[in-house]
């Protein structure tokens, strides 16, 4: 499933069984935007984090991702397997 997430996360069942997201280990230090393709910096990652996916309104246990010189962030859903990019402030 890390591939749904640029290699960033990595899944795993939790007691609760649901899906839960974790920071991959060896995840990339840059991932591509999804409107021009150039590398972005990943500033910080916090996995396993609850909140509701702005894509598909559900809750779970996803991944919120920061970037260098960008203001939007990345969160990771492990419902709908999107990296859904949202506006920052």
């Amino acid at each position: 499933m890390s591939d749904f997430y640029h290699g960033l996360f990595r899944s795993h069942t939790g007691a609760d069984g649901r899906t839960h997201l974790m920071r991959h280990e060896a995840g990339p230090a840059r991932i591509p935007c999804p409107t021009t393709g150039r590398p972005l910096r990943v500033a910080t990652i916090d996995a396993n984090t609850a909140a509701i996916c702005p894509a598909c309104a559900s809750h779970g246990q996803g991944g919120f991702v920061s970037f260098d010189g960008d203001l939007r962030m990345a969160y990771a859903c492990p419902e709908c397997r999107q990296l859904v990019w949202v506006e920052g402030a």
